[in-house]
């Protein structure tokens, strides 16, 4: 190891960040150390194996608890549907006055009813908008009663023996539990991180309305995982009925506060849109071996409960820490490509996902105009083909000329309009200009699967629908097809020529005449600052590679030097040169879309 990598190391931030990442596990090698030291039995091998089957259960519900906690809910019903999903296969399983089932298929059953209560609460939530908490409390009770009532309050008992080979120690050991256990976190591990219930599930905890609105379906995605959940909870009351050989109605009675005690120990936060599947596991492991540790030292089980509450506050106050420790501390930096965050693609999609929410029609093309020739044209934003619409009989042409909606209500039956259907069975069109600041931006056309399924209803809903996001869409169009690069560069090689800036299309895209009336020598007055503004903003960064760049911005637009000036003042070459303007200018480019209020801004100074 090098001095300077043993340096890096040994800095604060490096240290503060390992342990944050770490903390929980080394809290929790602390404890086993300490009770290991305290107890010479407590690391024995089966007294380790009786800490994982005891833990089984409870991590399983663990797993699915994190899952709906990162989503920003919660789930307090969990234990009843485990003392529930053990009493019913119990009592499919039994043969008392009643025909027997098989085991296998007494639990499947039973694991059915388990997922459709966690779809119920889904529903509930999602579709009737009622509080997480609500629900899950008031089902906590209901099932509750009913597991009583079924059981008529008493064990209900299985065959003796049938599955104490699952849950043997000694000479013949069979794991199962445990084995169960590692599979579902894997499987869990594997969820989060490759899969779209996964990523969407943080994208749901981290911001609900921004995930709808980048098209997400919020409420199915919820609907799975609280199905997944109940699920979970089911799987640990039937290897809870397994060890006890019956099922009762006080299986898993305290699994619910527990479990999300050891979710918010493992890391996860109980607003949503954080956590980690492995440090609930870490959780669950931490809170069942002090409850062994604690047995095994000859501490009264009263004081389990203190323990445990003890544990989640100091977890909380941790997390608390932290944050205020890394808004102190610097993060490291890293290198970026530049990214605006007007990206076409998206800002379709949430345009096309706000449409599908209002009308049953999920067949929506768009079409754009080129800024420098007023075509209009056919944007494939999946092959990102484009395409130019010159035939007069056009549907989105036709629009385009008037800016005037127009929709067809038979396709078969209409042929002075061509639409081109998007796929077979299609029978009716609209399409609706996209206009802002007196500008026509594009045009946005649907397709129905019925005759005249549009109207001028249609379009009043599609105008207050796509008014607000018209404006980000052209920027994202602009911004696609190079124009903003383009009028920049223009711009900043014309720096101090306010006429010619005060009649630039830069100028016309930042201050349409029709929105503020400016006079032509404020508008490239203004212009001119934004320019200026945003070159400045690059020379706060304390990066070299961003200082560099903000050199040769300054000294090529603003001080006028030339190349060599410059490469000789910078000690670069001339790739170097224009490789660093190229990205200067594209980092320029998006300050100024991104940033347009400080016009006004500088207006409001002058």
């Amino acid at each position: 190891m090098t001095t300077s990598s043993l340096n890096y190391l040994l800095q604060p931030a490096t240290l503060y960040r390992y342990f944050r990442q770490q903390s929980l596990l080394i809290i929790f090698l602390a404890l086993i150390s300490f009770f290991s030291l305290l107890s010479e039995h407590f690391l024995a091998p089966n007294n380790i194996l009786l800490i994982l089957l005891g833990t089984a259960p409870l991590a399983i519900i663990v797993a699915g608890q994190t899952l709906v906690i990162i989503t920003g809910g919660i789930d307090l019903s969990v234990g009843s549907v485990a003392a529930l999903t053990s009493i019913l296969a119990a009592k499919m399983m039994s043969d008392s006055g009643h025909v027997a089932l098989p085991p296998l298929l007494a639990m499947g059953l039973a694991l059915i009813v388990a997922t459709l209560i966690g779809g119920i609460h889904g529903w509930l939530i999602t579709q009737k908008e009622l509080s997480p908490f609500i629900v899950t409390f008031g089902s906590m009770s209901f099932i509750k009663g009913l597991a009583l009532v079924i059981s008529d309050g008493s064990p209900v008992s299985i065959p003796h023996g049938e599955f104490s080979w699952m849950w043997r120690i000694g000479s013949d050991v069979r794991p199962i539990p445990i084995i169960m256990m590692i599979v579902v976190f894997v499987s869990f591990g594997y969820i989060l991180r490759n899969t779209k219930l996964g990523r969407y599930a943080f994208a749901i905890g981290g911001n609900e309305t921004a995930a709808m609105m980048s098209g997400v379906q919020v409420n199915s995605y919820k609907i799975q995982i609280y199905s997944l959940n109940a699920l979970m909870a089911g799987v640990a009351g039937i290897l809870l009925m397994t060890r006890i050989e019956s099922g009762m109605y006080t299986i898993g009675e305290n699994y619910a506060l527990t479990s999300i005690a050891a979710v918010v120990i493992g890391g996860t936060r109980l607003r949503g849109g954080k956590g980690s599947i492995w440090g609930s596991l870490l959780g669950v492991l931490l809170l069942t071996s002090v409850e062994v540790g604690l047995s095994l030292l000859n501490v009264s089980s009263l004081w389990n409960a203190t323990v445990i509450g003890g544990l989640i506050l100091v977890a909380a106050l941790l997390d608390v820490e932290r944050r205020k420790l890394h808004e102190m501390l610097p993060s490291p930096r890293v290198e970026r490509p530049i990214k605006s965050e007007t990206d076409l693609v998206q800002v379709f999609d949430r345009m096309k996902s706000l449409i599908t929410q209002q009308l049953p029609c999920e067949h929506v093309r768009l079409y754009m105009t080129d800024w420098d020739t007023g075509d209009l044209i056919q944007q494939d934003l999946e092959s990102n083909e484009r395409t130019i619409i010159d035939q007069p009989a056009h549907l989105a042409r036709q629009v385009g000329s008037t800016r005037a909606p127009l929709w067809v209500d038979d396709l078969a039956r209409e042929p002075k309009v061509l639409v081109e259907p998007m796929r077979t069975g299609l029978q009716s069109a609209i399409a609706v200009p996209m206009i802002h600041a007196n500008r026509l931006v594009g045009v946005l056309e649907l397709q129905g699967s019925y005759p005249k399924m549009f109207n001028p209803t249609t379009v009043s809903l599609l105008t207050e629908v796509t008014a607000p996001i018209t404006p980000t869409l052209q920027d994202a169009w602009l911004l696609e097809t190079g124009w903003f690069q383009r009028q920049v560069r223009d711009a900043l090689r014309h720096l101090w020529d306010e006429v010619y800036l005060s009649k630039s299309d830069l100028a016309n895209w930042a201050y349409p005449s029709e929105v503020n009336g400016l006079p032509n020598k404020l508008r490239g007055q203004a212009l001119q600052q934004l320019l200026l503004q945003a070159v400045e903003a690059m020379g706060e960064k304390d990066h070299s590679r961003d200082q560099r760049r903000y050199q040769i911005l300054k000294q090529t637009y603003i001080q006028g030097q030339t190349v060599d000036q410059i490469t000789e003042n910078l000690s670069i070459s001339r790739r170097q040169y224009f490789y660093d303007q190229k990205e200067a200018l594209e980092a320029v480019t998006h300050l100024v879309i991104n940033h347009e209020n400080l016009l006004n801004t500088s207006l409001v100074a002058s």
